[in-house]
């Protein structure tokens, strides 16, 4: 029998989406802690777990991995109505990330339309011109001294 306001795995993982796994993987990571334990060694949750989980949730949702959220967390515990540059950092650091990432695949789109153009011209004929051909250069990916 649960304690009145505790709650198990299972009923954790509905309320939150939350894998039996992903949940214990959270504890690992030190991210939320179980209440308590029953006599069997069920791991029991609180509000305060549950609370811990959304905030990992956002943190999720603005691209933070789970090794960036447990200091989202620590920053974002307790901040209503404080002044903490450290959130903000962490925002503009995954904001310049991201626009990294973006700028990488905005440069593979332009390559993969001038592949697509050069064989649109040739009309799909092969040429060994082409930067993919492997023809006539020998390959020399994994040989030391090529």
């Amino acid at each position: 029998m649960v304690p009145d306001g505790l709650l198990g795995v299972a009923e954790v993982g509905r309320l939150t989406g939350l894998s039996r796994k992903a949940l214990r993987h959270y504890e690992e990571l030190g991210l939320v802690t179980p209440a308590t334990r029953t006599h069997a060694g069920y791991r029991l949750y609180d509000g305060e777990a549950l609370r811990r989980i959304e905030l990992v949730n956002r943190a999720k949702v603005l691209g933070l991995r789970l090794s960036e959220a447990k200091e989202f967390l620590h920053v974002a515990e307790g901040c209503c109505g404080d002044h903490h540059p450290e959130l903000a950092a962490i925002v503009e650091g995954k904001l310049a990330e991201t626009e990294a990432r973006i700028a990488e695949l905005q440069s593979l789109r332009g390559t993969l339309h001038g592949v697509l153009d050069r064989l649109a011209s040739n009309e799909g004929l092969h040429r060994c011109e082409e930067a993919l051909c492997t023809c006539r250069t020998p390959l020399t990916i994994g040989r030391k001294g090529s």
